[in-house]
């Protein structure tokens, strides 16, 4: 290649790593420079979600809440369901950057505590960043003043990520095992709990001796709670008419469908209350179709969405018997 110079070589493998996209579905993946896309600006709570289409790769930027005139208009480079530490070193080893957005300014995550562990001396306060865009500043428990250092805490979580890695993750014990494991470790929303409890999510109802039908009225609770614990947390970080929020409250409706048509047919609940319930399952399905519909097709979401449509002209009748 000795028609361009080193730096020309260096420049543009600079402009691949930093303003590419990735591209493409299951096995065929890529990485794609769009003429205008690259000029968005980064945000750890975006505004815009993207996806490209599964033939042409054309890329479709749409807004996940409302964007005002003059407003900055923003996607994430990095994956919003990871705590501030981990978020900004990814962008600043993969994209040469130190974020500095309101999110990794705010110690709590907009009130998540993505990244909080429970203090290990008080047992009852939360130990936050002391300094949140400094990378080495002590972490503090808010109640009792405990300290855990930047260092100590980086290889705290690491060794909890690796374990939460090893552990496979089509096994419902194991992540239920994991949970328990660092219930009095982790705060109840550090982004490793949320990881373990997003994927129980998918996986109470959809494996052998699991499946949706089957689950006893404690699993169907457990799975209610694990979804409601993601989409409180995604709501904060991920909200508008994002694709993690369309997914969960696609997860949602199950259990809490089910939950309500048993209660009734035991006696448990009046005809009122059944259709208060059932109320919620019909903005849950709505609001997740009109997410995931415009998802690229035969993908998992729209195949989701697909599903979603038909459960709400099922459930229409439904509330129409109620009604009458």
């Amino acid at each position: 290649m000795k028609q361009f110079t080193e730096e020309e070589i260096h420049t543009v493998c600079g402009i691949i790593e930093v303003n590419c996209f990735e591209v493409g579905h299951n096995e065929s993946r890529a990485r794609a420079l769009y003429p205008s896309a690259f000029l968005l600006a980064h945000d750890c709570r975006p505004n815009t979600t993207h996806t490209d289409h599964p033939v042409t790769h054309e890329l479709h930027i749409r807004a996940t809440t409302p964007i005002a005139k003059g407003e900055t208009i923003t996607l994430t480079y990095a994956y919003t369901l990871q705590g501030t530490l981990k978020r900004r070193e990814h962008l600043q080893e993969g994209k040469f950057f130190w974020c500095c957005c309101q999110r990794c300014t705010d110690p709590t995550e907009f009130g998540t505590y993505s990244s909080a562990l429970a203090c290990p001396k008080c047992t009852k306060g939360i130990i936050i960043a002391t300094e949140p865009l400094n990378q080495t500043a002590d972490w503090k428990c808010r109640d009792c003043s405990y300290v855990v250092s930047a260092k100590s805490m980086s290889i705290l979580v690491d060794r909890i990520f690796d374990e939460l890695e090893a552990t496979d993750v089509n096994s419902i014990e194991n992540l239920e095992e994991f949970l328990e494991k660092y219930r009095n470790v982790l705060h109840p929303n550090h982004y490793l709990s949320i990881s373990a409890k997003y994927s129980l999510c998918q996986l109470y109802g959809k494996f052998e001796g699991y499946l949706i039908r089957d689950l006893s009225a404690k699993e169907l609770k457990t799975k209610e709670t694990y979804c409601r614990d993601v989409l409180r947390v995604v709501d904060h970080l991920e909200p508008g008419m994002s694709r993690l929020r369309g997914v969960i409250m696609y997860e949602l409706h199950a259990p809490l469908m089910i939950q309500a048509t048993r209660q009734y047919e035991n006696k448990e609940i009046n005809a009122e209350e059944l259709r208060k319930r059932l109320m919620e399952v019909y903005h849950l399905l709505k609001d997740s179709e009109a997410i995931l519909v415009i998802e690229p097709e035969g993908s998992q979401e729209q195949t989701m969405a697909w599903a979603a449509k038909f459960a709400l002209q099922r459930l229409k009748k439904s509330l129409m018997k109620i009604n009458k």
